[in-house]
């Protein structure tokens, strides 16, 4: 075999590498968060409403909702890509991290006050990831 075909990958290998891991997570914990928090803007926005074939309308051409929508496309795509390369009992309980980032952005974002019991089971999730990465390793 020459040193030509050895170096000849196709074009999607780079999703083997550790960036493209870190940069996979990245995209779905983010945009997984991001659709959660602009269903809850969207949601506030269509609160007065009456559900209904209006209300569907609305929600259609509400931008919140669309970007939500968006969203979800994007964590799909992602989880589809994350799950081609790790254990789904691995993978699954690392993307409860969407629990901690939706709550961090619906303090930081949306104002919403967090109990301490809530702040608490964020050390706990985070907590129970790190058990569960190092019995992976």
């Amino acid at each position: 075999m020459s040193d030509q075909t050895l170096s000849t990958k196709p074009a999607w290998r780079w999703l083997e590498s550790r960036a493209a891991t870190i940069g996979l997570w990245t995209l779905l914990i983010g945009t997984e968060s991001a659709a959660q928090l602009a269903l809850k803007v969207g949601g506030d926005g269509l609160a007065t409403v009456p559900f209904g074939v209006e209300w569907l309308l609305a929600a259609l051409s509400n931008i919140a909702v669309l970007t939500a929508g968006g969203c979800y496309i994007g964590s799909f795509l992602s989880w589809m890509l994350i799950l081609r390369r790790s254990s789904l009992s691995l993978a699954f309980p690392l993307s409860s991290l969407v629990f901690v980032v939706v709550l961090l952005g619906s303090w930081l974002g949306l104002g919403e006050h967090i109990s301490a019991l809530h702040w608490l089971g964020v050390w706990v999730i985070i907590g129970g990831i790190g058990l569960l990465a190092e019995g992976e390793a």
